[in-house]
């Protein structure tokens, strides 16, 4: 099922319309017929249960690559996004796909499903471009069936990433975190949002995180003191802390 049904109660149609026009910037040369999944993607599916015929929700899918991977791994999948122009998007990839995903615009914070309608909630760099990030993980606990999990990537700046920030405060200009600053973004510290998560009735079982931002010097590319991943268990325990995208899994209290 294809649909782009407005959930507008909570939605505020000027930030929408702004975030329609950063996926017009972001999207606008894609290749429809191809799927893109970031580093974080890959760090969710290694947290995440198995999929298959299981009701999964990805909260803030954008144009929908990961919806439609989950999708192709056996789920039945519902995507969401606060930005009609991203379902437009993920509706068009998933008829090329030929995948039935119910996509459909709504808010993270105000999600229009009815209590305990999930058995896995995927949701990867959505909480920090929400007003209330506490409010939506409330909203993620409600629609999560007991015993049923959350994985949940969000950035973490408890890294070199944080100069950023504070020249974006001198400069009184919008972070960019990426592709383009976008019209929400929150300065998120990991512990920070594992206690938030701890709060709203989530029990955090596994952390992992990648992207290790170690040094950033002016005129140096800001790869230049990163390590994307370690493979080793140790290692990537002890330089969790300097990760900026961490992964965290979930349970609701059955």
């Amino acid at each position: 099922m294809f649909s782009v049904n407005q959930h507008a109660a909570e939605i505020d149609a000027s930030a929408a319309s702004q975030y329609d026009r950063w996926h017009e910037e972001v999207h606008q040369d894609d290749d429809l017929d191809a799927l893109s999944l970031a580093a974080w993607h890959r760090s969710a599916l290694d947290l995440a249960p198995p999929l298959n015929d299981r009701d999964i929700l990805e909260v803030g899918c954008g144009a929908g690559d990961f919806s439609i991977s989950l999708a192709h791994a056996g789920a039945n999948v519902t995507g969401v996004d606060f930005s009609p122009r991203a379902i437009e998007l993920a509706c068009e990839k998933a008829r090329r796909h030929d995948q039935a995903i119910a996509f459909r615009v709504a808010d993270a914070q105000s999600l229009p499903f009815a209590d305990n309608s999930f058995d896995v909630l995927f949701s990867c760099e959505c909480l920090e471009h929400v007003p209330d990030p506490r409010r939506m993980l409330s909203e993620l606990h409600r629609v999560l069936k007991p015993g049923g999990v959350l994985v949940l990537t969000t950035e973490n700046y408890s890294n070199a990433l944080v100069l950023g920030w504070l020249v974006s405060m001198l400069r009184n200009e919008p972070f960019n975190s990426g592709t383009c600053a976008q019209p929400i973004e929150h300065f998120f510290l990991f512990w920070r949002v594992r206690k938030w998560m701890r709060q709203a009735g989530l029990a955090v079982d596994r952390l992992a995180g990648t992207h290790h931002v170690f040094l950033m010097l002016p005129r140096c590319h800001p790869q230049a003191f990163v390590k994307e991943e370690f493979r080793n268990r140790f290692l990537a325990r002890f330089f969790r802390p300097v990760a900026r995208h961490m992964a965290f899994r979930a349970r609701k209290q059955a």
